[in-house]
């Protein structure tokens, strides 16, 4: 045995379900749920829209700071340029220096010294051994040789290094502070080749004090400072890992974009990481801090959202009870009372409403159905006797079919062979006249009875009528109503062909076409008034072209109205009369 289907199931327990619980259910899965779920979306939607805001606010923070970057940079390579091509650099790189060569220097590089926000120390040195320096600070008379090494092998111009430890001699002491160094080239003026290099050091410390007041130091963040290339300039995280991420993440985006944010792994967990771009440089400064969490004030949020969407469920379900679900109980108590056979009308307040107009409508329904009732019952006694008297009616036909079957063998044994076969078609129509059935019968079928018709009109006609059958195949299982052809041949030979002396045609031709058969009945007659009698068949007089008129209603009550006959004829070319009926095979 086959399983129910899980939706026939569920549809089955629906409608067994009463109206309440349907009303319930109904209510909870359709009006608590879905606002439910709506308040969670719009809450999500808005707690995110207000943390977009909040970064989109510290970013704006961090353009600012970008902008005090740029203005470092531009001072730097600024200031850096006019020192590298200044002529009494050049004389003490060369070793040609004078006691007005070394002032001139002093001079020029303490100047830069007080344009250069934070600098340290700006020096001059060869080979990584500093031969001049100036600024707040001393540094050793050492460079770093990586970097130094770097610029005179010509392998870079200028170079950026980020957390450069120098050690300075503020006195008898040495310190070590990390800088911000820059490194250029100091050029011979006629060969051009590499004579020296000059150091620019920024005090790390004072720039990330001045770059962090723009945040909100409680919350815990780092800063860091990328190049062009994505090397870091600045940065006071030691999470090597995260830093790395974060590079990918800004320069991984195939179009980079100037500003954004994303969220990282680092060793504290999950972080938000703000970048902005500078513009005159190209270097990028990402913010990072610890991602904030809503969801306290979220589930506060939802969590009235649900108590508000139940006691709103609740108000609604009492009013509909009133309303809706305690008069269609009466209207099922009374409609149980009338199935127990008690059909009287019965006098109650009902509201004004929907449901009263139905409860109201139901007690005239009563009513008229008890009138109904005796009017059926009276109809019942003459329907039977009308079909007894059809029954008695049916024997002349029967007696007639049986007379013209005797009267055939009897031609038979008299040797007149041609009355006995003109008996024999007449009796065999007859005899499909009278069988009992449906009223529809197969193609094939009704063309052997068209065949034993067209007999008997040969016989009367001559060689004055061509018949001519062009039916497929293929369309002789499917079945229609009984005696709809034979019909139209009568009225095509009695009516368009009567007065023909020879050359005339009929054709009946079966089509079919989009799931409908058609039938045509085609004669070479006088042809007729077509458009009167297709207005005859809408609404003419009855007693007017009765066949045709019994053979559109029939087909109208069996398949509908766009079934039915069509007439088309021309005076002098002849008629066609189309029916049209639906697909149907023979069980």
């Amino acid at each position: 045995m086959k399983k129910p289907h899980f939706r026939e199931y569920l549809k089955k327990y629906y409608n067994q379900m009463a109206i309440r619980q349907k009303m319930i259910m109904s209510l909870i899965l359709f009006v608590i749920i879905p606002i439910i779920v709506l308040g969670i979306l719009f809450s999500v939607r808005m707690f995110r829209l207000s943390e977009r805001n909040q970064y989109e606010m510290q970013i704006n923070q961090l353009l600012r700071s970008a902008n005090d970057i740029d203005t470092l940079n531009q001072n730097v390579t600024r200031e850096a340029a006019v020192l590298s091509g200044d002529d009494s650099i050049n004389a003490i790189l060369s070793g040609n220096a004078t006691v007005m060569d070394y002032k001139n220097a002093a001079q020029k590089m303490n100047s830069a010294v007080d344009k250069i926000e934070f600098c340290s120390v700006i020096a001059v040195s060869k080979n990584g051994q500093v031969l001049f320096q100036r600024g707040s600070s001393y540094m050793e008379e050492s460079e770093n040789k990586e970097f130094t090494d770097k610029i005179e092998s010509d392998e870079v111009l200028y170079l950026w290094t980020a957390g450069n430890e120098v050690n300075f001699k503020p006195g008898i002491h040495v310190t070590t502070r990390p800088q911000i160094s820059f490194y250029t080239s100091i050029m011979k003026k006629l060969t051009l080749q590499n004579e020296g290099v000059l150091s620019i050091h920024i005090d790390e410390e004072a720039v990330l004090g001045k770059l962090l007041p723009y945040s909100d130091n409680e919350i815990g963040q780092d800063i860091v400072l990328f190049d062009e290339d994505g090397n870091v300039i600045l940065s006071n995280s030691d999470d090597s890992k995260m830093i790395e991420l974060c590079r990918s993440n800004i320069w991984a985006e195939d179009n980079r974009k100037d500003t954004g944010y994303f969220t990282v792994d680092s060793s504290e967990g999950p972080q938000i990481a703000l970048y902005a771009k500078c513009d005159e440089s190209g270097w990028y400064m990402l913010q990072t801090e610890k991602k904030i969490s809503y969801l306290g004030t979220q589930f506060i949020f939802i969590f009235s959202v649900i108590l508000l969407c139940v006691l709103f469920g609740c108000i609604y379900g009492m009013i509909q009870n009133q309303t809706i679900i305690k008069p269609l109980h009466h209207l099922a108590e009374r409609i149980h009372v009338v199935k127990q056979g008690v059909l009287e009308k019965k006098e109650y307040e009902v509201a004004g409403d929907e449901i009263g107009n139905v409860e109201s409508g139901f007690e005239d329904m009563v009513s008229h159905i008890n009138k109904l009732i005796n009017q059926v019952y009276v109809q019942t006694i003459k329907t039977q006797e009308a079909e007894r008297e059809m029954m008695l009616a049916k024997i002349n036909p029967h007696f007639l079919y049986n007379s013209l079957d005797s009267i055939h063998w009897l031609a038979i044994r008299n040797k007149d062979y041609e009355v006995s076969e003109l008996l024999e078609v007449l009796a065999d129509i007859y005899r499909k006249i009278l069988a009992s059935g449906e009223g529809m019968i197969p193609i094939r079928e009704d063309l052997e009875f068209i065949n034993d018709y067209i007999f008997l009109l040969d016989f009367q006609m001559g060689d004055r009528i061509e018949f001519i059958k062009d039916v497929p195949g293929e369309l002789k299982a499917y079945v229609i109503p009984k005696l709809i052809t034979q019909p139209l041949i009568e009225n095509a030979v009695g009516h368009g062909l009567n007065k023909t002396k020879m050359n005339g045609k009929v054709k009946i031709r079966i089509r079919k076409k989009n799931d409908r058969l058609h039938i045509f009945v085609i004669d070479n007659g006088i042809g007729c008034d077509a458009e009167g009698l297709n207005r005859i068949l809408q609404d003419g007089n009855p007693e007017s072209a009765f066949a045709l008129r019994n053979i559109n209603d029939r087909i109208r009550l069996r398949f509908g109205g766009e079934f039915g006959v069509k007439i088309y004829s021309r005076r002098g070319w002849g008629t066609i009369v189309k029916v049209t009926v639906g697909m149907e095979e023979k069980a």
